[in-house]
């Protein structure tokens, strides 16, 4: 596109280019100077210390109404935080504590449990009753070829209660 056919429109156009032509080299030139810089610094100084009196002001109006202030909420983020660090340490060493050691040392199964032939035997020959002293040396004796065959609980029980019994 060329020309506007409208010279409103292009005078308009013309008008501000050299508009922010001016203004950019006035700015540039009073921005150069000292006394600017100055100023500049002095007005910084003055916000920083408007916003440190409105933030005194505040927190003091939160402690009125008994509110906390942005400070004290971060000093309790920051000790919960800590704590929290803190409790983790502790769970994971209790953790560590509480896990079975990791190679399985455990003895080997030397007992096997009595079969219940073994069982029927030894109630028979505990009691006497009805069972010939012939029969009841042979059940002791088929429980004594079995060198890891002991005493078993049934075995124990059974004759514990037939002695009460009789």
């Amino acid at each position: 596109m060329g020309k506007d056919p409208n010279p409103m429109a292009q005078s308009f156009n013309d008008m501000v280019t050299e508009w922010e032509r001016n203004f950019d080299a006035f700015a540039n030139q009073v921005m150069g100077t000292d006394a600017y810089s100055r100023a500049m610094n002095e007005m910084q100084k003055a916000q920083l210390q408007y916003q440190k009196g409105m933030s005194e002001a505040m927190a003091q109006h939160l402690c009125n109404l008994n509110m906390p202030s942005r400070e004290d909420v971060l000093q309790l983020s920051e000790a919960i935080r800590q704590l929290d660090r803190r409790l983790e340490r502790i769970e994971d060493k209790l953790f560590l504590n509480d896990q079975p050691p990791a190679s399985n040392n455990k003895p080997a199964r030397t007992r096997t449990p009595p079969r219940k032939s073994q069982v029927r035997v030894a109630k028979a020959g505990a009691g006497g009753r009805g069972v010939s002293e012939s029969s009841a040396r042979a059940s002791n004796s088929a429980a004594e070829e079995k060198p890891d065959s002991g005493p078993q609980l049934e075995e124990i029980g059974a004759t514990s209660m037939e002695k009460e019994n009789g």
